[in-house]
Parts: C-alpha cells; sequence; structure tokens
C-alpha cells in the first residue's frame, strides 16, 4: 500500500502540473536517463543497460518514460532539464575539468540527482579511484558516506533490506547529502551489468554468485533509485519531479 500511494501521489502531481506549463517544459516530463559522457576510460561499459531499467520503470510503475536514453557532457545545458543523471564505466578516467565540476556541483545543489555505478566487478577498480578522487574535488567538506538501511531508498517503491547488483563487491551504497538530501548515490557492484537486456530479451552479462533473486534485486533497488530521484524523500520533502525541473531549469536560464 505504501508504495502505491508514493507512486500515485507522484503521478498525480505530474498530471496536475502539466496542465499549467509551457509545451516546451512539458515534453521533459518523460523521464529520460543522460549518461554523463567523460574524457579517458569507459563511459559506456553497459550500452543496454539504460535502455533496459526504463523498460522495467515503465513495467513496474506508472512513471511515464523516454525508453531511449542520451549522452551527454556536463557543459552540455541540455542537463539542467533532467532530474537525474547517469555515470558508468570500468576504467579509470582524466580527471573533471573544474567548470565542469563547478557545473555539476550546481546541478546536483539545484535538486538534481547523479547515480554512479562502477562495472568492473572488482574491489579497489581503476574507476573507483577515479570516482573517489572526483567526489573529493567535488564535495571535499562532504566526503562519501555509506547509506544507512533505513533511507527512502530502500522503500521509495519496493521494500528492500539488502543491496544487490551483478556482483556483490560492497554490500552496501555510498552517498553525498546535501541539507537531509541525498544528491550522489555510488554503487561498486555492476548494477548496470545486472540490468542490461538485449533486444531478443536475453541477459547480457550473469549474475556473479546470487542468480535470479540476486538480479531482481538489482532491478528493484535500480526503481527505487530512479523514484527516490524523482521524488526525493517523500515523508519529509514532497518534493517531486515537476518541481526539480522548474528549480532547475530557473538556475540554467540565470
Amino acid at each position: 500500500m505504501r508504495k502505491f500511494l508514493t507512486i500515485l501521489g507522484l503521478i498525480l502531481f505530474i498530471a496536475a502540473w502539466g496542465k499549467n506549463i509551457s509545451p516546451a517544459v512539458a515534453g521533459y516530463s518523460h523521464l529520460t536517463l543522460p549518461r554523463i559522457v567523460y574524457q579517458g576510460g569507459n563511459d559506456n561499459p553497459r550500452p543496454e543497460a539504460l535502455r533496459s531499467i526504463l523498460a522495467q520503470v515503465t513495467r513496474r510503475t506508472s512513471i511515464e518514460v523516454n525508453r531511449e536514453p542520451v549522452a551527454l557532457k556536463l557543459a552540455d545545458p541540455e542537463l539542467f532539464r533532467h532530474p537525474f543523471i547517469y555515470m558508468g564505466g570500468d576504467e579509470g578516467f582524466d580527471p573533471f575539468p573544474e567548470k565542469d565540476l563547478a557545473i555539476l556541483r550546481n546541478y546536483l545543489s539545484y535538486g538534481g540527482f547523479l547515480f554512479i555505478d562502477d562495472s568492473s566487478a572488482k574491489a579497489d577498480s581503476a574507476f573507483d579511484s577515479s570516482v573517489r578522487k572526483m567526489i573529493s574535488t567535488l564535495f571535499p567538506q562532504n566526503p562519501l558516506q555509506k547509506i544507512a538501511r533505513d533511507h527512502s531508498i530502500f522503500r521509495s517503491f519496493y521494500l528492500l533490506n539488502t543491496v544487490s547488483g551483478r556482483s556483490i563487491i560492497k554490500p552496501y551504497l555510498e552517498g553525498i547529502s546535501i541539507k537531509g538530501r541525498t544528491v550522489l548515490m555510488y554503487s561498486s557492484n555492476d548494477q548496470s551489468g545486472a540490468w542490461a537486456r538485449n533486444k531478443l530479451g536475453h541477459w547480457n552479462y550473469d549474475v556473479i554468485a546470487g542468480g535470479y533473486r540476486q538480479r531482481q534485486l538489482a532491478i528493484r533497488l535500480g526503481v527505487n533509485i530512479i523514484v527516490y530521484a524523482l521524488t526525493l524523500d517523500y515523508k519529509k520533502d514532497m518534493v517531486h519531479l515537476p518541481i526539480i525541473l522548474e528549480r532547475l531549469r530557473r538556475y540554467n536560464s540565470k
């Protein structure tokens, strides 16, 4: 019942808000998941993952999505039209320019959400090292913290008591919170590898150790992450997709 009321509230809010917005903004009420493009390394190790998780969101919830993900650089002004961005990789990458970090810092501070996924399935990977260096520069006074099991991410749609992925490198997620709102979430467990499915319906990558149930938990966690990014902490903030989009649009028009 709780998850039904949560998503119902989101959909009704979007529907009501959509009656009072311009056509240009209304087109972005369909969720799109931009993939961040960066220099060095491999920024697209699981090419079919975002399309696959968007298909799961469509099947399991009432959220309207654009199933074709887009690739964006942080400097692209289109960034601020999206409440959720994704960054994946399995190799080390070049440091982000300070101007790009400033854009990302503002994006996250004004309502955006970033999910980072290490697809290497390795402990202490080169991608992990690059991510931690990037985040320490992005928020030098706000280090990554383990996300507690009572966080809203574990009940935003499905009720979960575990962290999953294609490979369980760490039994927890990490994140950055600003004023009580988690704006960045990092998984070491190759979530996207568990999500990725080809057009014939076959899974692209074997799940390591846990089999079918582990994959399903990884998909459920992916759905929860997306719902959380759109509703934030539904018990405390009641901030929803339309307000996030409007906040980002206003910042970008300054």
